[in-house]
């Protein structure tokens, strides 16, 4: 999936995607989905000095939602300044695990959308992710370093209910 901004517009459901090619700038994952991105590689094709946008903005809008994006064992490239997420919404959810993330990822990592009331709403998790932008010595304080317990349930497509609508497909796609 090639564009800039808003590449994928992933909301409503649930959703499974696998060896997949996004590429964009600004929010170029987006929705309010509930999604297991896996082996996919996120290209950034950010232009400039600063920051110039975001892989994602999840739309988590209420507590009570069941939505998140979980990315695992992706490979993060391109160009330019981003940050690993944006919080469209005042509960957006994002993990991150087993990513390899390069130096375009900004050490802060993450936004609130300037909105500090979000600081506290949002969950933003990153687990044994690698590369020189994985370092979360600089990472904004509502950044989570998962531990393995709190990452277990975002690490296979079980995080959206695979079990029963992927498995007749594949039953290689769930990991026990």
């Amino acid at each position: 999936m090639y564009s800039y901004q808003d590449t994928l517009f992933d909301d409503l459901g649930r959703h499974y995607f696998s060896d997949c090619f996004i590429e964009g700038s600004i929010d170029f994952i987006f929705g309010n989905g509930r999604s297991f991105y896996e082996k996919c590689i996120l290209n950034s094709v950010a232009t400039g000095d600063g920051i110039n946008g975001a892989i994602c903005a999840q739309g988590r809008e209420y507590a009570a939602d069941d939505t998140g994006f979980a990315f695992v064992n992706c490979r993060i490239t391109g160009s330019g300044l981003i940050l690993l997420g944006r919080a469209w919404r005042p509960y957006s959810r994002v993990v991150f695990a087993h990513t390899d993330m390069p130096g375009i990822i900004v050490p802060e990592g993450w936004s609130d959308w300037d909105d500090p009331q979000r600081d506290a709403t949002v969950f933003y998790g990153e687990y044994m992710c690698t590369g020189v932008g994985a370092n979360m010595t600089g990472r904004v304080p509502y950044a989570k370093p998962l531990t393995e317990q709190q990452a277990q349930i975002y690490l296979d497509a079980s995080y959206v209910d695979a079990d029963g609508w992927l498995k007749p497909f594949n039953d290689s796609l769930i990991v026990n």
